[in-house]
């Protein structure tokens, strides 16, 4: 990069009439400054434009808040799938409160909440439920969920097969049950 800088100031000086450039070595160091930056900024635009989300090995779909995962749309879940792993369900909600849905249970999983809405499909799941979960996760501290009387703790979800998952806290709360699914 020296070498760049050298010769854009060697070319900089051949210009005639060009009062800039004096023997003082302040101007020198500017020079040497400004093209600096002017490099830096060029090759971090470049790499920043480049680069791209890398998918994970699973074909996982995750988007950049890391709020929400969408992964595995062929699968079909059910609630004796997720006690199988060590989902331990608490109550089970009317169906009738959330439009779609086939089952609703909430319960925990290594002593994390998780919600878990039951759909027909991964189509209908998509097409149903993550209107409805971006609902519950937009909601702010202290505000609560229609369908639990505490205050809402699920900043994000995933959508698994055809079921919408919603996590307490954090995403990997819901990551560590689908790992453990087929």
């Amino acid at each position: 990069m020296l070498q760049v800088m050298d010769y854009l100031a060697i070319k900089l000086k051949t210009i005639p009439n060009l009062q800039l450039w004096s023997s003082d070595r302040w101007n020198w160091r500017f020079l040497q400054s400004v093209v600096l930056i002017t490099l830096t900024g060029m090759l971090l635009s470049v790499v920043g434009c480049t680069s791209e989300k890398q998918p994970t090995l699973s074909g996982d779909s995750v988007d950049e808040e890391g709020l929400r995962l969408i992964t595995r749309p062929d699968a079909t879940y059910t609630i004796d799938d997720l006690i199988a792993v060590g989902f331990k369900k608490s109550k089970q909600f009317d169906v009738d409160e959330v439009p779609g849905t086939t089952d609703i249970w909430y319960g925990f999983f290594q002593q994390k909440d998780i919600e878990v809405r039951f759909y027909d499909s991964h189509a209908s799941a998509l097409e149903l439920g993550v209107e409805l979960a971006e609902t519950v996760i937009a909601k702010k501290a202290g505000q609560r969920d229609y369908l639990i009387p505490v205050v809402n703790l699920y900043p994000a979800y995933a959508v698994v097969g055809n079921t919408v998952m919603l996590c307490e806290r954090q995403l990997s709360t819901c990551e560590a049950l689908i790992q453990l699914l087929d």
